[in-house]
């Protein structure tokens, strides 16, 4: 009995991963020891619907009740399988045999309301979702159904309109962020129909639309929002006009395919372009978890509107892929790796203005293989993250090429300047991700200051925006709930963790009902990359991190430290979730009410403060690299002293005691991202410079 639980529990454990092949094996092991095992022949029935195979799906619980006739999920699952497919009756009948056996549950209530609903018995439709809210009065989808139907029937008050407007569009964007478009889209169409003046369905649903390819309607919904003229025009007419101008180039694009295939034009015309990625991070597209990855990633999803895209990337292997009408190509660097451990071993080979990375034998056998395959695809101009040695490498091998190097650090200011200078004479434009960054490469290589051009880093604005519109979806809770902090990024002492933690500390004394949540990975970046080279006397203290008191040493000791002062109650209030997939993100910033950031180096950019931004959170940072140039001091934040714990502290306690400065800092940073940091904008930005060297 052991052994089949366990087995039954992997089975499970693979089908909510979504790994069913692994699922189904495991099912049929337990079957051929044991025929007919129920929970077996229902998890087979489960994997069946969910690819869509119904009739198959239909035996497996068939055969499951005729083992266990008192199966309550097997009767569910029928009748929601039976109800998918236009069933009505056959799902009411087994909805009803589930009711016997478990009376009190909301879900089953609320499907067979719908069933009811779907065949015209709307007063038996309305007692069961009345039903299911007795049961379990916050059951947002029993009470978003009772109230729709209460509309379609003329009996929803007037008062009650815009509350069930808001839940069928708040249910629309949770369904939405879940991937769930053909429902998100109902819901939104639904809330229209209940309150055709709110302007956050109408732009949902364009964007739904669009996703869905249904371009025509999608132009319609966002047209919708500029006549319904919001209270907050100007962040709604550029959303709107950004997803305009990208479905005209979209329209332009499959009408030039189509010209091309009637004319027998040459399609080679399109611009091509192609990016190289860090080989150190293995990114695996189209779903990167590191900023440059993610970067790469929303730039080519775009570009690929108006040109031909590649993407080289590292892998164990060589392969391809694409993704979106982006061709992805992965390199394997397990030769790399291996000259990297010889070099390292290899005494004087490396100093402090010399590391390992800034070598031109570094990850050579990798951009070898770029560079020959560029040969072959013909590119226009090929963009490069951060690593300068590759350019004489792609240079011999390509002579006509454009060359753009996009530095999202501060290595041109740091290493060599004699090889950095031969490298630079080789390159056609030179990216910075701020003024900060671009202005110390002008000013270190003059000669070379018209190449240097600032483009921002950009967010995506429908990821991160909070399109909720009820209150308790947007924060969770009640305005006396436990005010949140968020941090996203690397946890590690570069970028202040040490110094928020001891702010923190303090902000407990006052606030102990605040909670810390830091989002990221637990790690100190490598010496060499920066605290090695970095002549800041700030950040020159974190070396004492990569002594004897190592980093996670100190994390430790601190969240010891704060159980013993606060308690395990309070010290629990400090969260560390590691890294986190942007879907789950999300969810974080929805829920803080601050963010913090409070880098100790001189940060080339701030991707987390631009998504904090837009989710419309008011933001304290430091005052060091591109961060004034994100957050305006006192408008859209708070900016202080680096390595500062106190002054951290202070500003955090004047945010949370000011919730009426909460929310103007959080309105206007939210409009100047919408304004200065979308995609769209800086994909923009990207091609005139692509322009300007061409």
């Amino acid at each position: 009995m052991t052994q089949l639980s366990e087995a039954l529990q992997v089975a499970l454990q693979y089908h909510r991963g979504n790994r069913l092949v692994e699922a189904e094996q495991v099912y049929r092991q337990i079957l051929a020891g044991i025929p007919n095992q129920p929970d077996a022949l229902y998890g087979l029935g489960m994997l069946a619907q969910q690819v869509g195979k119904y009739q198959t799906a239909e035996e497996f619980f068939n055969t499951t009740l005729l083992v266990n006739p008192e199966s309550f999920k097997a009767w569910f699952s029928l009748g929601n399988l039976r109800q998918a497919q236009g069933q009505l009756s056959e799902a009411v009948e087994a909805y009803q045999r589930a009711l016997a056996l478990q009376p009190n549950s909301v879900a089953l209530y609320n499907n067979l309301g719908y069933a009811l609903q779907q065949q015209g018995k709307w007063e038996n439709a309305i007692a069961c979702y009345q039903k299911a809210l007795e049961i379990q009065p916050n059951c947002a989808e029993a009470d978003v159904n009772l109230g729709n139907a209460l509309y379609a029937q003329g009996q929803l008050s007037q008062e009650k309109h815009a509350y069930y407007a808001a839940l069928n569009h708040d249910l629309g964007v949770t369904r939405k962020i879940g991937g769930d478009l053909k429902t998100a889209v109902a819901y939104y169409q639904k809330a229209i129909a209940i309150q055709p003046d709110l302007v956050n369905s109408h732009y949902t649903l364009g964007v739904a639309l669009q996703e869905q390819g249904k371009l025509d309607d999608a132009i319609a919904s966002y047209n919708n929002v500029l006549k319904l003229n919001p209270s907050n025009t100007v962040v709604y007419t550029t959303l709107v006009q950004n997803k305009l101008a990208r479905i005209d180039r979209e329209q332009n694009k499959l009408n030039n395919k189509l010209n091309n295939q009637l004319n027998g034009a040459d399609s080679n015309k399109r611009l091509k372009i192609a990016f190289v990625c860090q080989p150190f991070v293995m990114t695996s597209f189209p779903n990167p978890m590191d900023s440059i990855g993610i970067l790469t990633y929303e730039f080519v999803r775009l570009l690929v509107q108006d040109g031909d895209v590649i993407v080289y990337t590292p892998g164990e292997r060589f392969n391809t892929a694409n993704h979106d009408g982006v061709d992805y190509r992965y390199i394997p660097i397990g030769r790399d790796k291996k000259l990297l451990n010889y070099l390292e071993k290899i005494p004087g080979f490396q100093n402090q203005k010399r590391p390992i990375f800034g070598s031109k034998l570094y990850y050579l056998v990798y951009i070898l293989q770029v560079a020959n395959d560029l040969k072959k695809q013909q590119c226009d101009v090929v963009h490069i993250h951060n690593l300068s040695q590759f350019i004489p490498v792609i240079r011999a091998l390509n002579p006509g090429i454009k060359i753009a190097l996009h530095m999202h650090c501060e290595w041109l200011t740091q290493l060599d300047h004699k090889i950095l200078e031969k490298r630079l004479s080789k390159v056609d434009l030179v990216i910075g991700t701020s003024e900060y960054i671009t202005a110390g490469i002008r000013q270190r290589f003059p000669k070379f200051a018209e190449r240097c051009q600032p483009v921002f880093n950009g967010v995506n604005l429908d990821r991160f925006m909070n399109f909720y519109v009820s209150d308790n979806q947007q924060n969770g809770s009640t305005k006396n709930r436990a005010k949140r902090l968020l941090y996203v990024g690397r946890v590690s002492p570069e970028k202040g963790s040490h110094v928020l933690l001891e702010a923190f500390r303090k902000v407990l004394e006052r606030c102990p009902e605040t909670k810390l949540d830091l989002v990221g990975p637990v790690g100190a970046l490598p010496y060499d990359y920066l605290v090695g080279l970095s002549d800041d006397s700030k950040v020159a203290e974190l070396a004492s991190f990569y002594g004897d008191e190592s980093w996670t040493g100190y994390l430790r000791r601190y969240l010891s430290e704060l159980n013993d002062h606060f308690g395990a109650d309070l010290a629990s209030q400090v969260s560390f979730t590691g890294s986190l997939p942007q879907s789950k993100l999300v969810n974080y910033y929805q829920q803080a009410d601050i963010f913090v950031f409070p880098s100790v180096c001189h940060e080339a950019f701030g991707m987390p403060i631009v998504e904090a931004m837009v989710a419309g959170l008011p933001i304290i940072a430091t005052q060091a690299g591109a961060f004034p140039e994100i957050v305006e001091d006192g408008k859209t934040g708070l900016l202080v002293e680096r390595s500062n714990a106190d002054a951290l502290a202070d500003a955090i306690l004047q945010l949370l005691s000011d919730q009426e400065l909460r929310t103007s800092m959080g309105q206007a940073g939210h409009q100047r991202a919408v304004e200065l940091f979308s995609f769209e904008k800086v994909v923009d930005d990207l091609l005139t410079q692509y322009k300007t060297i061409l």
